[in-house]
C-alpha cells in the first residue's frame, strides 16, 4: 500500500468516526435517559438489535457506560441508553380493570361511552369519574393508577421504546386525584403525571397525586420509592415517605414527612347496622382523613371513598359482605399521610324487625309472657333469645324458627328481671344482625288471701310473701270496680286488719311493690262476705215463739 492509499484509508476511517459522532452528539447532549438491567446472554450487539436504532450504537452505547469488554457483560448490570437512541416499536394502550359507579371515556371523535372492565384507552382519551366512582387502568408495563371519584385525566403519551425496554406513560390530571402504582419488574419505565402547577416522574414506585382546589396547586405523596416533582423549571426529589406541595408557577415545597398511619386499634371489624358508624382514635396533625373501603386487600376493587373532618365517619348503603377499610389523615396542607387498613365484616340484612311488645324496659302478664313484631317483608322466619343477662350468656328461651310475628311462652317465666333480642332470617341473605338487647320485667303476681280473720269490731286478711323487701298495695271496696274505696292503704307486712264494716258482699285487691319501687299488676280481685248483725229486738221478736211455747 503506497503513501496516498494510506492517507485515503486515514482520511475515510476518520471521516466515518466524524459521521458517527455527528449522528450521536445531539443524543449525548440533549436525550434523556432510561436504564436496563442486563440479563444473562445479553451482549452490546443484540441490545442494541432489540431495543436501539441500530448496531451503529454498539461503539457510543460502550463508551457511555464505560463497558470494558462489549461481549461479554455481567447479569444484573445497569446500562443507562439515551432514549433518542432508541427505536420507536408502537404506540401502546391502556386497559381498564375495574370501574366503581359512574366513569365515562371520551374518545377523539366519538361520543363519550360508559367505561367499562377490558375496554381499551388509547392517546388522547379522556376519563372522567363522577361522585363515589372509581376506575383503574393498566399500562403496557403492568403499570397501574385509580383514577378516583370527581376526577378528570387525559392520557398523552403511552409509547413503547425498543423490544419493551421502555415505557414512556404521560398522564395530563386535569383535576382530583389519583393513586399510582409504576411497575417494579422493568426498569425501563417512565411514568409521568402532569398537573396544571407540577410534573411528578416515578421509575418503579408507589406514590399519590392530586390536584387542590381551585387547581392552582398539586400535592405529591410517596410511599415507596421515590419520585421527582418539577414546577416552575425547578426540581426536586422526594424520597418514600415524603410529601410536596407545588403552587401554580412557583418551585415545589421542599418535602415534608408524611403523617403516620392512624391507630385503628379500636375500630371495630364487625357491623350489623346501617349506615356506618366507624370510630377511630384521632391522629395528632390531621385535619382531615380519607377513608377507603375495598373488597380485596390491595384496594384495586373500591366500593367508597370520602374525605370528612368529624369522628366517627359514617357510611351510608353498602352491601353485606367482607371488605377492607383504609383510612389516612391529611395535613393542613392537604399532604394525605401514610395509610392504616384493617379487614371488616357488615352483616346488616335483613334488618331486625321493629318490636311492640314487651318494649324496653316494661313488664309481661306474670304468666305466659307474649312477645310480639312487625312483619318484616324479606323475613322467611325468625329467631328469637331471652337472657338473663346483657351478653346472653345466661340463656332461658331460644327459638329459631318462628314464622309468625307473635309468641306466647307455654312455659312461664319467672318473676325478675331479663333481656331479649329478635333476628330474621331471609333465604337470601340468610340470618341478619340481632336487635338490640331489650330489658324487660316478670312482675311477681298479686298475692292470694290465705287467711281471713272477722272479729267483732276488726277484719284480718292475710297473704304469703314472695320475696324479701316486698311492700304490697291493698284495697277494700264495695262494688267490684273499686270506685267506691272503702279502705286503702301500702304496707310493708303481709296482713292488715280493717275495720269490719257492715255486713254485706265487699271486694277486695292486692298488687306487690318490688324492692325497687316497680308496682306489680292487681291480683285478680277476690270476694268476702260479712255476716248481717241482728239487734237486741230482732232477737227478741225471733225468740217470743219460744217463750210461748214454754
Amino acid at each position: 500500500m503506497n503513501l496516498n492509499s494510506i492517507h485515503l484509508l486515514i482520511i475515510k476511517q476518520s471521516c466515518c468516526s466524524i459521521f458517527t459522532l455527528l449522528l450521536i452528539l445531539p443524543a449525548l447532549a440533549f436525550a434523556e435517559e432510561w436504564t436496563y438491567t442486563v440479563r444473562p446472554g445479553d451482549n452490546l450487539w443484540n441490545l442494541s438489535k432489540r431495543h436501539l436504532k441500530g448496531i451503529q450504537y454498539v461503539k457510543p452505547l460502550q463508551q457511555l457506560n464505560q463497558i470494558h469488554n462489549p461481549y461479554v457483560l455481567q447479569p444484573g448490570t445497569q446500562l443507562k441508553i439515551p432514549v433518542t437512541w432508541t427505536r420507536i416499536i408502537d404506540d401502546a394502550n391502556a386497559q381498564i380493570t375495574s370501574v366503581q359507579g359512574t366513569v365515562f371515556v371520551q374518545q377523539t371523535g366519538q361520543e363519550k361511552l360508559p367505561a367499562e372492565p377490558g375496554m381499551r384507552l388509547y392517546v388522547d382519551d379522556e376519563i372522567q369519574s363522577e361522585n363515589d366512582s372509581f376506575v383503574t387502568l393498566q399500562f403496557a408495563d403492568h403499570s397501574t393508577m385509580r383514577v378516583q371519584d370527581n376526577s378528570r385525566v387525559r392520557l398523552k403519551k403511552m409509547r413503547i421504546y425498543g423490544d419493551y425496554g421502555l415505557v414512556d406513560t404521560l398522564i395530563h390530571l386535569e383535576q382530583g386525584r389519583t393513586e399510582n402504582a409504576a411497575s417494579k419488574n422493568s426498569t425501563g419505565t417512565r411514568f409521568r403525571i402532569r398537573t396544571p402547577s407540577a410534573i411528578s416522574s416515578v421509575r418503579g414506585t408507589n406514590f399519590r397525586v392530586g390536584t387542590l382546589e381551585p387547581r392552582s396547586e398539586t400535592t405529591s405523596e410517596v410511599l415507596s420509592g421515590k419520585i421527582q416533582v418539577s414546577g416552575a423549571k425547578h426540581k426536586i426529589k422526594v424520597p418514600a415517605g415524603y410529601g410536596t406541595i407545588t403552587a401554580l408557577d412557583r418551585p415545589p415545597a421542599p418535602p415534608i414527612a408524611l403523617l403516620p398511619p392512624p391507630d385503628l386499634s379500636d375500630t371495630p371489624d364487625y357491623y350489623e347496622i346501617l349506615p356506618l358508624v366507624i370510630p377511630l382514635n384521632p391522629l395528632s396533625g390531621a385535619d382531615a382523613y380519607r377513608t377507603q373501603i375495598a373488597l380485596d386487600k390491595a384496594f384495586s376493587r373500591l366500593v367508597s371513598e370520602f374525605v370528612t373532618t368529624t369522628i366517627p365517619f359514617r357510611d351510608g348503603d353498602i352491601p353485606d359482605g367482607d371488605y377492607w377499610l383504609r383510612v389516612r389523615g391529611i395535613d393542613e396542607n392537604g399532604i394525605e399521610g401514610k395509610d392504616a387498613q384493617i379487614p371488616f365484616s357488615l352483616n346488616a340484612r335483613p334488618e331486625p324487625p321493629f318490636v311492640t311488645a314487651p318494649l324496653p324496659g316494661s313488664a309481661t302478664a306474670p304468666e305466659h309472657q307474649e312477645f310480639s313484631w312487625t312483619n318484616q317483608s324479606e323475613a322467611s322466619h325468625y329467631m328469637l333469645i331471652i337472657s338473663r343477662n346483657t351478653v346472653f350468656t345466661d340463656l332461658v328461651y331460644f327459638n329459631p324458627e318462628i314464622t309468625t310475628n307473635t309468641l306466647t311462652l307455654s312455659e312461664s317465666l319467672e318473676p325478675g328481671h331479663y333481656f331479649w333480642r329478635i333476628a330474621a332470617v331471609s333465604s337470601e341473605e340468610g340470618a341478619g344482625p340481632y336487635s338490640d338487647e331489650m330489658s324487660f320485667r316478670v312482675p311477681y303476681p298479686g298475692p292470694s288471701l290465705e287467711d281471713t280473720q272477722i272479729d267483732d269490731d276488726t277484719t284480718t286478711f292475710a297473704w304469703r310473701t314472695t320475696a324479701a323487701d316486698q311492700r304490697f298495695h291493698f284495697q277494700f271496696a264495695d262494688d267490684a270496680s273499686f270506685t267506691t274505696i272503702i279502705h286503702e292503704e301500702t304496707i310493708a307486712t303481709s296482713h292488715i286488719t280493717v275495720p269490719k264494716p257492715k255486713g254485706g258482699t265487699y271486694y277486695l285487691r292486692i298488687k306487690t311493690i318490688e324492692s325497687d319501687g316497680f308496682e306489680g299488676p292487681w291480683a285478680p280481685h277476690q270476694t268476702i262476705e260479712i255476716p248481717y248483725e241482728m239487734s237486741y229486738w230482732f232477737m227478741l221478736l225471733l225468740l217470743l215463739p219460744l217463750f210461748a211455747l214454754i
